[in-house]
């Protein structure tokens, strides 16, 4: 494998204000106007694409079916690019990982051949980032030994790689049920941290739609109807012993809905915003709290990140001060800037 392609390394990691990408706005299921990749915002330091995953015969595949041409296009972009990759479920990331510590990484190993031809066919990409990797407290099963078994497949994945940035996606509503309600230790930063360049921590479902977090979003900072709260999170990271330098913030740019069976593209500020009677019920940030989501990056980690850009109103049909203002009130936020109101956001 040529590592060249591995040449363009951002210093920064991901960067201060890293942008997801769907790349699904037009089709059938959406409708929606096309975002071109060099129409986001040149403030994203980095383009993340959304999920690429591996079987168990270490064939890598993406859940979208597209054929890899929104990755592809990202590629062409000149920013740094970024892909979330790993087993779909937890229960199959117990079977790579059964015994890596003690096996010389030898599934690890094996899945790098399939990876290699990957990046052979899709030359550019600077990091990826491991998901699907929390347990539920409620239905998984203790694996001893875990945080030393995942420990060697990064490393066997660096050996193979090493200018290949790798970090992990962690739910932080997994961290707090990990703090608050042990019912087994799961991940130990300590023993892993030397192996991970960077941690993302995601609030994309950190609660559910409830009556009272219609204008903070389901993120809050804090409140009493929750243990989930960015308070909270912060206080478990330190206890976990989190790097704050390694440490970015997942946050979502549209609203939720009661309704789980709804998708980003049912359920978008562009919808909310051109018809607010359908929105009835839908938890949604305002330009104050994705403020304070990114004023809460900066002072706990060293970044955040934004699921999705493409989906964060670029054709500004919610009349803010600048189209994508999900994005630009926690870029605002995070350098300690007030972001003008913008009232379609409001939730009455």
């Amino acid at each position: 494998m040529d590592l060249s392609c591995f040449a363009q390394i951002p210093k920064s990691r991901p960067g201060k204000s890293s942008c997801c990408i769907l790349g699904l706005r037009t089709n059938a299921d959406c409708g929606l106007s096309e975002v071109l990749i060099k129409d986001i915002p040149d403030d994203c330091t980095s383009v993340i694409y959304t999920s690429i995953f591996v079987d168990l015969n270490y064939h890598v595949y993406e859940p979208m079916e597209t054929d890899f041409k929104v990755l592809d296009s990202m590629l062409k972009s000149g920013k740094p690019v970024f892909t979330y990759y790993g087993h779909e479920t937890q229960s199959q990331w117990s079977v790579v990982l059964a015994c890596e510590s003690y096996n010389g990484g030898a599934n690890s190993l094996d899945e790098m051949k399939g990876l290699t031809a990957f990046f052979d066919e899709h030359p550019g990409i600077v990091g990826v980032i491991l998901t699907s990797l929390q347990f539920d407290i409620t239905t998984s099963s203790e694996f001893p030994g875990y945080s030393e078994n995942l420990k060697t497949y990064i490393e066997v994945m660096k050996k193979t790689f090493p200018k290949l940035l790798i970090g992990l996606d962690i739910f932080g509503i997994a961290l707090i049920d990990q703090f608050n309600n042990p019912k087994f230790k799961w991940l130990d930063i300590t023993v892993i941290d030397s192996a991970v360049d960077f941690y993302v921590v995601t609030m994309e479902y950190f609660n559910s739609c409830t009556v009272d977090l219609r204008n903070t979003g389901i993120a809050p900072m804090n409140g009493s109807n929750t243990n989930y709260t960015l308070d909270t999170l912060k206080d478990v990271l330190q206890q976990l012993s989190f790097p704050k330098e390694k440490t970015y913030f997942k946050f979502r740019t549209s609203p939720t809905s009661p309704d789980d069976s709804l998708t980003v593209c049912d359920v978008n500020n562009e919808k909310m915003c051109i018809d607010p009677s359908i929105a009835c019920d839908w938890c949604a940030d305002t330009i104050l709290s994705y403020n304070e989501k990114g004023q809460y990056s900066k002072e706990n980690g060293e970044g955040f990140m934004v699921r999705y850009i493409d989906m964060d109103d670029p054709d500004n049909c919610c009349n803010c001060e600048k189209p994508y203002p999900a994005f630009h009130a926690m870029l605002d936020g995070f350098k300690g800037v007030s972001t003008k109101l913008c009232e379609l956001l409001i939730r009455h």
